[in-house]
C-alpha cells in the first residue's frame, strides 16, 4: 500500500492543496514525502526535553528559519 504524502499547506490557515497555490497573499509551503520516524516529523524540544512547539520540525524550518 502506497502511503506517500506530498502536499502544500498554508502556514496561516492550514488549508492544504495538491498543487502549489497562493493563500493569504503568499505561496503555500511544500510538504514533501517523509519516512515514518523521520526526525523532521517530530516536534522541537529544548535541552530538558520540553516541547518548544507542537508543530513538526519541517513546518518550523519552513516558517522560522532560525529554529
Amino acid at each position: 500500500m502506497d502511503t506517500a504524502c506530498d502536499f502544500y499547506i498554508c502556514p496561516t490557515c492550514f488549508k492544504t492543496a495538491e498543487t502549489p497555490r497562493l493563500c493569504h497573499e503568499h505561496q503555500m509551503i511544500h510538504c514533501a514525502q517523509t519516512s515514518p520516524g523521520d526526525r523532521r516529523l517530530k516536534p522541537v524540544r529544548d535541552d530538558q526535553g520540553n516541547l518548544k512547539s507542537r508543530a513538526p520540525r519541517w513546518f518550523l524550518e519552513e516558517t522560522s528559519p532560525h529554529t
